[in-house]
């Protein structure tokens, strides 16, 4: 093996490198977890929104009531493929940053199985909420988030803590990709069953046609007396909390890659000083000072790739472990297919390999291979 390979080096310096080994290993590991942590904690509530890729929600602006021309607008539109009306129902969900309302959806009987159809999911136990009762059907992932089983009563009447006026029971269990609820619109706009209904406002799931969400919207927001809410709304409300966190997350991995970087950087300047003797002789002998660069260059390049690589892998296993047996049971799907944090935490090894080169050149510029010779005897 070449003598002066980067190779060599490490081979023979193990135990020098380690140090800058672990500090950046663990500070990759550290920068990674965090931030793929918190961005798949993000994608993993935005996955609540999935719903409004298929339908808005329409309710009146300035009243508790729509108007039926405003109704039988909709109804016309094109883009529109059906209208259900709906009532307001809502569950209280526990959340990583705190109880949360998820919105149900109130249809008829006949009208949930086409809600269900269009986002993809399916009961997968118990039954569907039955037309004129206080039955409703949740995702799996609101039932793990609550710790709740099939069965379940909920609301006001049932715990004055709760949200919910009412009393609500968990007739089924829904499964698939898109989260949704459902509860009976006969039940909550029937004054005789439901004591609140005359306080809930009117509202209608407007149903867009495949690929032509965008266009209902549009005029949905364009008629006077309708507030919509949508994709949009839906996503920048889950956002708003979620990205001031990653802002901050997003400053601490910046300063500490800057900071391990200029520690990085020291410490291989210390090492290029106990190593002065050597780059003496070598220049002596004929090496020129670019080649001596170079080397040192790849040695630290070397030492930075495998940290990183090792980082990075550390990184994924800690947060696959943390998503598997911590988050899934209590219902909070955890994506690990993040690209950005791998990216960022990509820029630590680079800063310090620009540091660490920029102060080892500044030192060989200055190294007069003769005078540490004589010096040294």
């Amino acid at each position: 093996m070449e003598p002066l390979s980067p190779f060599t080096y490490t081979r023979r310096n193990a135990r020098k490198i380690l140090p800058t080994v672990i500090i950046l290993t663990f500070v990759v590991t550290l920068v990674v977890s965090i931030l793929t942590t918190i961005a798949g904690l993000k994608d993993s509530m935005l996955i609540y929104a999935r719903e409004f890729d298929h339908w808005t929600i329409a309710f009146p602006k300035n009243d508790t009531r729509l108007r039926p021309e405003t109704v039988a607008a909709i109804a016309a539109h094109p883009a529109a493929e059906r209208v259900i009306p709906s009532r307001h129902a809502f569950v209280k969900v526990k959340s990583l940053v705190g109880p949360l309302p998820f919105i149900l959806r109130a249809a008829k009987r006949n009208e949930m199985d086409f809600l269900l159809a269009r986002v993809g999911a399916r009961l997968k136990e118990g039954s569907i909420p039955r037309d004129g009762t206080n039955e409703v059907a949740l995702h799996e992932n609101l039932m793990k988030a609550n710790g709740w089983t099939l069965g379940r009563e909920f609301g006001m009447g049932v715990d004055e803590e709760d949200w919910m006026p009412g009393r609500f029971k968990v007739a089924g269990v829904l499964e698939g990709p898109t989260p949704v609820g459902l509860a009976s619109y006969d039940y909550l706009n029937n004054p005789l069953l439901y004591a609140f209904s005359p306080k809930l406002w009117e509202r209608v799931i407007a149903v867009a046609r495949p690929g032509r969400i965008g266009e209902l919207n549009a005029f949905l927001r364009g008629l006077p007396d309708l507030k919509v809410y949508d994709k949009t709304r839906a996503v920048d409300d889950i956002s708003q909390g979620l990205d001031r966190i990653i802002l901050i997350l997003n400053f601490i991995s910046a300063t500490l890659i800057v900071v391990v970087s200029v520690v990085v950087g020291l410490i291989h300047n210390i090492f290029f000083g106990q190593r002065t003797d050597e780059f003496a002789i070598l220049l002596a002998i004929g090496h020129t000072k670019r080649r001596l660069f170079r080397k040192v260059v790849a040695e630290t390049a070397g030492i930075m790739a495998f940290s990183w690589a090792s980082g990075v892998i550390l990184a994924f296993a800690l947060v696959w472990g943390f998503a598997t047996f911590v988050l899934l049971p209590r219902g909070v799907p955890l994506p690990l297919g993040q690209g950005m944090p791998v990216l960022v935490s990509l820029s630590l090894p680079l800063v310090a390999l620009l540091f660490a080169g920029a102060t080892v050149m500044g030192r060989l510029r200055k190294l007069d291979p003769v005078s540490i010779i004589e010096r040294r005897g």
